[in-house]
């Protein structure tokens, strides 16, 4: 009973750790004034804008597949228009990776590695630091290969958050696709804990120790 107690706290903790209130990951606080934080805030005012904004801007190096948003190479290549006729406006990550190496390659060569995809940069970053990281690149990761394409733009810059932040869910189907997965690595999780439960009980019968 009490080792049941005990690795049931573990494994409440661990999940807490990882995905509630995570200590390793970076915790830095950043500024936003307060005027700029509502345009990013106000999705319905200023997300239009800021995908023109983003295109004009950002789109050479990076993609938001999660709106069919991909960089310029690829937008302009005949190939998207026949795929995505097959498999719908937002291709697949394996297929668009595939398909379109050799331009995410020429960026990684030009980068030193391919700029990531931004389809859920707002989840994962926030907006303040979406907004401080593209007004000033180098302010926040030093060294960084990222060009300060909107310097002394903050207006413009919290316009492009906006947009991010619409887009930050993933399309349906792969929304969809991704519970399935959850749900089956945490069956997988259990079934084969309850297997090991169980054979570690025949074990110890047969040791005598049980």
């Amino acid at each position: 009973m009490i080792k049941t107690v005990f690795f049931t706290v573990i494994t409440v903790l661990f999940f807490y750790i990882i995905w509630i209130n995570n200590i390793f990951a970076p915790h830095e606080s950043y500024e936003m004034p307060v005027q700029h934080a509502r345009i990013a805030d106000d999705v319905k005012s200023y997300a239009k804008e800021g995908k023109q904004l983003f295109e004009q801007n950002c789109q050479a190096c990076h993609s938001v597949r999660y709106d069919a948003v991909y960089i310029s190479s690829v937008q302009a290549n005949p190939k998207l228009q026949t795929l995505q006729e097959k498999y719908g406006k937002v291709l697949p990550r394996d297929v668009y990776e595939a398909v379109f190496h050799e331009d995410l390659m020429a960026l990684k060569e030009a980068f030193g590695k391919v700029p990531p995809d931004l389809s859920t940069a707002y989840l994962v970053k926030g907006k303040e630091y979406l907004y401080v990281f593209t007004l000033e690149p180098q302010k926040v990761l030093p060294g960084t290969s990222m060009p300060a394409v909107m310097t002394e733009r903050p207006e413009e810059t919290a316009k492009i958050v906006a947009y991010l932040k619409s887009v930050a869910e993933p399309p349906p189907e792969e929304k969809n696709k991704r519970v399935l997965m959850g749900v089956g690595t945490i069956a997988y999780l259990v079934v084969m804990g309850v297997l090991l439960w169980i054979w570690r009980g025949r074990i110890l019968k047969r040791m005598g120790l049980h």
